[in-house]
């Protein structure tokens, strides 16, 4: 199972009074992010807190500072999602951030499209890229050995695909 991402939302009424006070969220769902977020301001030191930032945060791609609810309940929403069609959420969150993407639920649907396959090296996956589309059986036997799968890699990066690394392997993906 994918970890779930989180958050760490901190009281800014507490921040700015020297007082670190906030807490842990899991984006797993909209009703508990507004619940927590609440639940924070409300237990906070400092009366009427009423803005927070988020200090921290893990697997949630370039979830920044300052961004609020919505990219909460978003990142929530496209991680029920990733979970629903059986895709990684380490994975996809590598992916979006490799990007720059937000995580959302369009951006499941560009991973989906873009992604070609997994491979211990982009060299690796050159070679059963072409094992795969009979590219490479074209080539007679006794001269496979000539291949060169380096200069492909490189060549296929610079025009092709582009690699995020995740878990010792490198995911290959197409460019849009």
């Amino acid at each position: 199972m994918s970890p779930i991402p989180q958050a760490y939302v901190a009281c800014l009424a507490s921040y700015n009074n020297g007082i670190l006070h906030g807490d842990w969220i899991a984006l797993d769902g909209s009703e508990n992010i507004n619940r927590r977020i609440k639940e924070i301001l409300r237990s906070s030191p400092i009366s009427k807190a009423e803005e927070y930032a988020i200090h921290d945060h893990e697997h949630c791609g370039n979830l920044g500072e300052y961004d609020g609810r919505g990219a909460l309940i978003r990142i929530a929403t496209a991680y029920q999602a990733t979970q629903q069609e059986g895709i990684e959420w380490k994975a996809f969150a590598a992916y979006c951030d490799h990007l720059s993407e937000e995580i959302s639920t369009e951006a499941i649907q560009h991973f989906q499209e873009s992604y070609a396959g997994a491979s211990s090296s982009i060299e690796g996956w050159c070679e059963e890229f072409l094992e795969d589309s009979g590219q490479l059986s074209e080539i007679p036997e006794n001269l496979r050995y000539y291949f060169n799968f380096e200069s492909l890699a490189r060549d296929m990066q610079i025009n092709d695909v582009f690699t995020v690394a995740h878990n010792s392997q490198t995911l290959v993906f197409w460019r849009r």
